[in-house]
């Protein structure tokens, strides 16, 4: 190596531990020291240094990149000189470090880098699909690259036999929006691992934003009945995303089948209230009556949420009409506590009358409530 390849650099630090001199031959040993052992700027200062080795640094730094236990600092200093350099070999040591790092700095750049690599490093890690070994690092290397390039090959990954590979593959794919995209989601929803099957939703529904596709509608509704909690979660939160009347119908049915799950009912509440249409909001009238005292408080919660002024009216009429008929579930505090809460947050002033009513309750927690939002309510309209 001579000294024109490997021209130092001069650093100036407070706190400086090594001699970096202008003019003096910088040693690959040394430069590595001071990378994993120096400080901000004199790290800063030698990573100039390494990227004149060229390929020769490459196995130095991957074993600092891939070390859990190295500075984080020096892993970052070391994936910015890969970033300079191109060669198949660091695409290998990103793709390695992306599926084991929990660094988000180090993600970042690690995406970046992989990404400059250009097409080639797509067309590497297209040749490295073959590779039974090194199948899964590629495909959720191809799964980080945010190229159109990389549509064609983890379309070719949504059948495969592990689950994961698909799964990675369907994550990458919702980024895009192509019909045959949608076609391969749609199938997804099939797929005998929940994880697929949940990715998918998690794409179509997100779709369900800007469209009131009553045929995707229809696809979606009956994983509400996934034997999978987590499968049948989604569905309901991308039912949320439209105001369409079969996914409002579907959500109520779910919601009072004696077989859902309690997790499910609440996220099925919660997503008629995003919905918030008057439909929406009615069938969480009704529910109020007919479900456990549990679900009951996240129905009075969630109604005291709604900020649509068209909704009001109807949301402040659907609590008080509750609180006269003297259900039963009124004889739990916690009910009428979320009552109060929920008329204070709507500004209802129509139902002062109530909570005048509430503070002669014999539980003290209830009448600090009902206290709490008649004074409220009353420096409104004062």
């Amino acid at each position: 190596m001579t000294d024109s390849n490997c021209e130092s650099t001069t650093v100036t630090s407070k706190s400086s531990n090594f001699v970096i001199n202008e003019n003096e031959f910088i040693s690959l040993d040394f430069a590595l020291e001071v990378l994993e052992l120096g400080d901000f700027e004199e790290k800063w200062a030698i990573s100039k240094v390494l990227v004149k080795y060229g390929e020769a640094v490459i196995p130095f730094l991957k074993k600092i990149i891939l070390d859990e236990n190295a500075d984080v600092e020096s892993r970052w200093y070391g994936l910015k000189i890969l970033s300079q350099i191109r060669h198949p070999e660091i695409i290998l040591i990103l793709t390695e470090l992306l599926t084991t790092t929990q660094e988000e700095d180090l993600i970042v750049i690690a995406t970046q880098t992989l990404a400059s690599q250009g097409k080639n490093s797509i067309t590497f890690l297209c040749q490295l699909l073959n590779n039974p070994d090194y199948r899964l690092l590629a495909t959720k290397a191809l799964a980080q690259i945010p190229s159109l390039d990389v549509i064609e090959p983890l379309l070719s990954l949504v059948n495969d036999e592990d689950s994961i590979i698909r799964t990675t593959a369907i994550v990458s794919l919702g980024n895009f929006d192509t019909p045959e995209i949608k076609t391969v989601m749609i199938n997804a929803l099939k797929d005998y691992s929940s994880s697929v099957r949940k990715e998918a939703l998690i794409a179509l529904g997100l779709k369900l934003k800007s469209t009131q596709d009553k045929e995707l509608i229809n696809l979606i509704i009956p994983l509400l009945e996934d034997l999978n909690l987590s499968v049948a979660t989604q569905a309901a939160i991308a039912l949320s995303r439209c105001e369409n009347s079969l996914a409002i119908e579907a959500l109520n049915k779910v919601l009072h089948l004696p077989h859902t799950p309690e997790p499910l009912k609440v996220i099925i509440v919660k997503a008629l209230a995003w919905i918030a249409t008057p439909k929406s909001i009615q069938y969480l009238g009704k529910s109020l009556y007919n479900l456990n005292v549990s679900v009951t408080l996240e129905i009075i919660d969630i109604l005291g949420r709604i900020t649509k002024p068209r909704l009001k009216s109807q949301v402040v009429a659907i609590l008080t009409s509750f609180y006269y008929t003297q259900s039963p579930k009124l004889g739990h505090p916690e009910i009428l506590q979320a009552l109060c809460y929920s008329l204070k947050q709507l500004r209802s002033i129509e139902s002062v009358p109530i909570l005048e009513d509430i503070t002669e309750n014999q539980n003290p927690q209830v009448r600090f409530y009902a206290q709490s939002a008649l004074q409220y309510l009353r420096e409104l309209s004062s």
